[in-house]
């Protein structure tokens, strides 16, 4: 398997890993774990006609033993569509929850952990007749997938009295109806473990991963802005703020949105559809695909759900009933850019599009469960996919990226190589042709020293015997004369046979050499 493959392939793995590790951590345990009570059965009532705030103390009615009902933890109320923005403002539906703690719990630092509550509306707890919480914010993105952590009793002696009962009050918008997990009492001892894992693997782990995903992505937007030929930085870029966008709401707390309910709606919806436009881009930028109509009519379909669904009193009324259809077009967007990048991904032999693309194709059945589990047809404790995925999908993205980084890294170290290989053989050709020239520079200098040699001898020495041969021959020249131009041609031999010497010789000496030449006969 290619490094590449590989490592999107050990990715992988590690979510699937983290996945499971979420499931595990949504499974209860036994009745008793440690000091932990795990209480599975409640008594269920309605209250008509009851307003959205709830009271401060137990309402005289709801001590009435009459009218309640008991019901498994976790218990859901049916959820229909909701009537519209309208029903907001009226009388919500609410729904009480009688917890009864069993004998022989303790009386100091107690506790209460509820893996999680969901519905659209305001949720209270009363511990023995006194309200201990209410939840606060938006009625619409509440914490609902945040698991509550409540001291139910916490006693200074040993005269403290334990807590008997704990209410749930549950007020909900009309229709939308509502749901319970199961509950833990117990010490902090035993439950706290329990409530730092769900905590994490719910809420932390998105927000951080998130947090940490945007900050890559300005990283790579700065990249982008400097190397805008290079358009795979800027659609990064979009593709983390999409992934951050889409997984905003699961976690939200206490505290409103920044943005009013109906916009942060909006983009909550919309941010799978953006998320699908900005990581087919990268897919076919990656690829160096073109498929252009596929693309903009991926990207006119977004846009017009976004349009759609836009939060304006001209389509607000009949956005409930539009919702249905753009989850529709989104869940048939998601199968069309899966089975194309595929596809695409297949064409182009690449292992690492395989990959993205196969975990891609995982958001329609994750989308299944979590559609399932927003409706109470499932399990209320088991957890959202939807965000564990996008943290995979942008770790595979990143994953790419990296590779993509490491490939350039590795051709500039290919390129300085080749530069080098070729700039050692150039300065090797330099050398050889350098030796080249200084040898037939040398051959030049002998072959002019003896041309001077032979001119020297022929014209001085040469020319000497001649005349002496030619006096001697006509009978003109006594041994006198025959001796000087003997001693003539010798001393010029000798002068000849000085002027061998090294060119960088010493100025004096040669002098000094001359002198001791020519003194005899200048005397």
């Amino acid at each position: 398997m290619p490094p590449t493959n590989r490592a999107c392939w050990r990715i992988s793995q590690c979510v699937a890993w983290l996945l499971l590790l979420a499931w595990l951590s949504a499974c209860g345990g036994g009745a008793r774990d440690g000091g932990a009570m795990h209480i599975e059965q409640a008594l269920f009532r309605s209250e008509p006609g009851a307003g959205w705030e709830p009271p401060p103390v137990l309402p005289p009615a709801v001590h009435d033993m009459a009218g309640w009902a008991q019901v498994p933890l976790p218990h859901a109320r049916a959820r229909s569509l909701a009537e519209g923005s309208a029903s907001l403002q009226a009388p919500p539906d609410v729904a009480w929850y009688r917890l009864t703690l069993p004998a022989g719990v303790p009386a100091q630092d107690l506790f209460l952990y509820l893996p999680r509550w969901q519905t659209i509306g305001v949720m209270a707890v009363y511990v023995d007749g006194r309200m201990v919480y209410r939840s606060r914010g938006s009625r619409v993105w509440n914490s609902f997938n945040r698991p509550l952590w409540l001291p139910l009793a916490t006693g200074t002696g040993s005269g403290s009295a334990a807590p008997h009962t704990v209410w749930v009050r549950m007020a909900s918008q009309q229709g939308v109806g509502g749901a319970v997990s199961s509950a833990w009492v117990g010490t902090e001892q035993a439950l706290l473990w329990r409530y730092n894992l769900r905590s994490f693997v719910q809420n932390d782990l998105i927000s951080q991963t998130g947090a940490a995903f945007l900050v890559i992505g300005l990283f790579s937007l700065a990249v982008g802005l400097v190397r805008r030929r290079e358009p795979i930085y800027l659609l990064f870029f979009a593709v983390s703020v999409t992934c951050v966008l889409r997984n905003l709401h699961y976690v939200v707390d206490d505290h409103p949105p920044p943005v009013p309910d109906d916009w942060f709606g909006w983009v909550s919806v919309n941010a799978l559809g953006w998320s699908m436009v900005s990581i087919f881009a990268f897919a076919l930028r990656v690829h160096r695909k073109r498929m252009p109509r596929l693309a903009w009519g991926i990207a006119a379909l977004v846009v017009l759900c976004a349009v759609l669904t836009l939060p304006v009193p001209l389509l607000l009324p009949h956005v409930h009933a539009i919702l249905p259809a753009v989850y529709i077009v989104l869940t048939a967007l998601t199968a069309v850019v899966a089975v194309s990048g595929l596809w695409a991904s297949w064409q182009a032999r690449s292992g690492e599009g395989m990959v993205l693309f196969a975990w891609f194709s995982l958001n329609i059945p994750a989308a299944v469960h979590d559609l399932l589990l927003q409706n109470y047809r499932i399990d209320i404790e088991r957890v959202y996919l939807a965000p564990y995925l996008s943290i995979g999908l942008f770790a595979i993205f990143l994953a790419i990226v990296y590779r993509r980084y490491l490939g350039a890294i590795h051709a500039v170290e290919v390129v300085n190589a080749g530069l080098e290989s070729r700039l050692a053989a150039r300065e090797r050709e330099l050398t050889a042709s350098h030796e080249q020239l200084r040898a037939l520079e040398r051959q030049q200098t002998l072959a002019a020293e003896r041309q001077r040699l032979m001119q020297d001898m022929h014209d001085g020495i040469g020319s000497s015997l001649m005349s002496a041969l030619r006096m001697v021959e006509h009978g003109q020249a006594s041994t006198a004369d025959t001796a000087l131009v003997l001693k003539d041609c010798i001393d010029d031999l000798k002068l000849a046979i000085d002027s061998l010497s090294p060119a960088d010789a010493d100025l004096l000496a040669m002098l000094a050499a001359l002198r001791f030449r020519l003194a005899p006969r200048l005397k």
